[in-house]
């Protein structure tokens, strides 16, 4: 019989909810003594007994269900939730860690675990289980309102827990570079820093300015950004033949490239990337990745890499600079995306560009690439690229700092974004301003 059809269940959770404990753990009794009570039924049994208060109970009847079906992931976890609820933290947590590695998409199980460490005093542990929660719940698209009150109560408390310890860090961090300059040097990006821990993100004044992490305000809102405003960017110009024949001869050995986009099939922009994602339609040659030189592609390519350390390049520990060749093959549109903070700048320094190739457009405005001069623009901007023509486009692709942004403002800006990367990857973590 099925478990949510069964009446001796059904009386038995009428019996619990009307206090009578005797006569519900005798319909329980009568229910696991029944050689058709599977895994289901023990299940449902285990919740009555837990959502009314009886952990005791809840415990004895896991411990059945799991003498018949030790394999059972969902009976541990609803055994470690009971353990909990009768506060016998210790013993409930290696068998929720249990639940959560067997049955690794249960919310429920993760945020229990998560709070019994907390309880034992293992804070690092608490949160990183905490950090583990909010990107399973990231990565299975859960509305937060429509879960029950019970999982969306210990969600915003993992939430709460994270950013909080992120806050710490990031204090520190802005401790110390205040500690070099006048007060208020770097207002602005005090002000975005506190307005992406309050969860009340200004929205910008364009309206296809939409930064995916943090947005400095105050910055002039240009989607677009003049050559003529960065002379120095003449240097890496008059080198375009030069670094053109280092990429042909990447392009020789395609096996040298990487797929630009390479994401989970579960992260929340797949959608938007899924015609890309792990294609060699758009893919790269990176010399500079999150602020660390790829040591072969650069000594494959000495005269871009020494092109590129003459300039003032964007610079944040372990996020920045970005440098690489960018490949769009024939015929292949790069959809609408936005960056993960304002404050940098993207430089093309087109170097490949067929007849009739097709542009690069951002806040609404599109521009053609020409060989050997630079574009430049804010990708905290809506923007997008194509490729009409039947042959291979290829820039190099570096970023600069806003020239809009005073000194302190950068180092405040890396401080920040550099403390939160850092308590990311401490406790096992994705960064949440990285791409």
């Amino acid at each position: 019989m099925n478990a949510s059809d069964d009446p001796l269940i059904a009386e038995y959770e009428l019996a619990l909810g009307a206090g009578d404990q005797a006569r519900a753990e005798d319909l329980a009794q009568q229910v696991v003594s029944r050689d058709e009570c599977d895994e289901a039924a023990f299940i449902r049994l285990v919740i009555a007994a837990r959502r009314h208060n009886h952990p005791d109970l809840a415990i004895r009847l896991a411990a059945l269900g799991l003498a018949r079906q030790p394999a059972s992931a969902l009976l541990q976890g609803q055994q470690g939730l009971a353990l909990a609820a009768s506060r016998r933290f210790a013993e409930a947590e290696p068998v929720l860690a249990l639940a959560v590695r067997n049955a690794s998409d249960d919310l429920l199980f993760h945020l229990a675990h998560g709070h019994v460490l907390a309880r034992l005093g293992r804070t690092e542990d608490s949160v990183a289980a905490h950090f583990r929660t909010l990107e399973l719940a990231e990565r299975l698209g859960q509305n937060w309102e429509t879960l029950p009150d019970d999982v969306k109560a210990g969600l915003n408390a993992a939430h709460s827990a994270v950013m909080n310890v992120r806050a710490e860090a990031v204090t520190q961090a802005l401790h110390e570079v205040r500690q070099r300059y006048a007060p208020g040097s770097f207002r602005r990006v005090h002000q975005a820093i506190q307005a992406y821990f309050s969860g009340q993100q200004p929205v910008p004044p364009h309206p296809l300015q939409r930064p995916t992490f943090l947005f400095i305000p105050g910055l002039p809102d240009r989607p677009w950004f003049e050559r003529e405003e960065f002379p120095f960017l003449s240097r890496i110009e008059e080198q375009t033949d030069v670094i053109r024949g280092e990429l042909m001869s990447v392009l020789s050995e395609p096996d040298r490239l990487r797929p630009y986009v390479d994401m989970s099939e579960h992260a929340p922009a797949a959608a938007v990337w899924k015609d890309l994602n792990h294609s060699s339609e758009w893919s790269s040659f990176h010399f500079l990745r999150h602020g660390k030189q790829i040591e072969e592609n650069c000594r494959r390519c000495p005269r871009t890499l020494a092109a590129l350390e003459e300039l003032p390049l964007h610079g944040v520990p372990d996020h920045g600079p970005e440098a690489m060749f960018s490949v769009l093959q024939p015929r292949t549109r790069i959809p609408p995306h936005t960056g993960v903070v304002n404050g940098r700048l993207t430089v093309h320094l087109p170097l490949v560009v067929p007849k009739d190739c097709g542009r690069l457009r951002a806040g609404g405005e599109s521009r053609a690439w020409q060989e050997g001069k630079c574009l430049i623009f804010d990708d905290s901007f809506v923007h997008e690229a194509w490729n009409d023509s039947d042959e291979v486009r290829a820039v190099l692709i570096f970023d600069l700092w806003n020239p809009y942004l005073e000194e302190p403002e950068r180092e405040a800006m890396s401080a920040a974004i550099a403390a939160i990367g850092n308590v990311s990857r401490r406790h096992g973590s994705k960064d949440p301003s990285l791409e």
